[in-house]
């Protein structure tokens, strides 16, 4: 992990992006901002993404749609983004469950386990 010292949060934003294998963009119900700006970067930089509406998925299901994701791709690094705690309050749980899941899921030990 590296901060980025200048540019904000357009630089950290197209680094995370060029610096993962993959991205799994996950919001409610729209995309805008920033979520929607990470849309645009691994589109610009043709990286595989995988955007999952969390008003329409469970975490499991989420969890499963990230296996399924990640299967077909060599994954070392995966970017996860989705919008910040002010704008979508329960976001922060639900990813957090849906990636102990799926780390779970993959043989991993369990996030914070």
């Amino acid at each position: 992990m590296q901060e980025v010292e200048r540019g904000g949060f357009n630089e950290r934003t197209r680094r995370n992006v060029r610096d993962s294998d993959a991205t799994v963009i996950i919001y409610i119900d729209r995309l805008q901002g920033g979520t929607d700006h990470t849309l645009w970067r691994c589109i610009k930089q043709r990286k595989p993404h995988l955007l999952i509406d969390a008003a329409n998925f469970s975490p499991q299901e989420t969890a499963n749609a990230i296996i399924d994701f990640t299967r077909p791709h060599t994954i070392d690094i995966l970017n996860v983004a989705g919008p910040r705690q002010s704008e979508w309050l329960e976001g922060y749980d639900y990813t957090f469950r849906a990636l102990d899941i799926f780390l779970t899921l993959c043989g991993h030990r369990p996030v914070g386990g």
